[in-house]
């Protein structure tokens, strides 16, 4: 093998390295994941939120609502697309979708459509949805 292919194959594994985990998955994949795992460890541990109902439907998406309140908030990792989903709903009024998406420079999640990240808007749609007692 030529030093000039071992370059090219040093590279490649460099380049791949960046972008697959060791255990073969994507990077992203795994980020997308992790980020539903810790949500709902912060919405429902000893400091989350009291009466908040999580529903895991798969390892991708979970499901928030509350008691005597008719309204769902749903978080999903899309893994075909490489984005997180937001919905929320209220009973009567129509659905409300976001996406977001990793931006490497700034280190966290980010509507894909510029500003505002994700933790902000769960809490804030938590305080529309489900907790409309918090709203100053």
């Amino acid at each position: 093998m030529s030093e000039d292919g071992k370059k090219r194959l040093k590279d490649l594994a460099k380049q791949v390295r960046e972008k697959v985990a060791q255990t073969g998955a994507p990077v992203l994949h795994q980020r997308g994941l992790e980020l539903l795992e810790d949500l709902a460890k912060d919405l429902t541990g000893p400091d989350g939120m009291p009466g908040l109902q999580l529903y895991r439907d798969s390892p991708a998406k979970i499901r928030l609502q509350r008691a005597l309140r008719n309204a769902e908030i749903t978080v999903e990792w899309q893994r075909e697309i490489g984005a997180l989903g937001l919905t929320c709903q209220k009973h009567g009024e129509p659905k409300t979708f976001v996406r977001y998406v990793w931006d490497e420079s700034l280190s966290r999640w980010r509507k894909l459509d510029g500003g505002g990240e994700i933790y902000e808007d769960v809490t804030a749609a938590l305080v529309e949805c489900l907790y409309p007692e918090a709203k100053s």
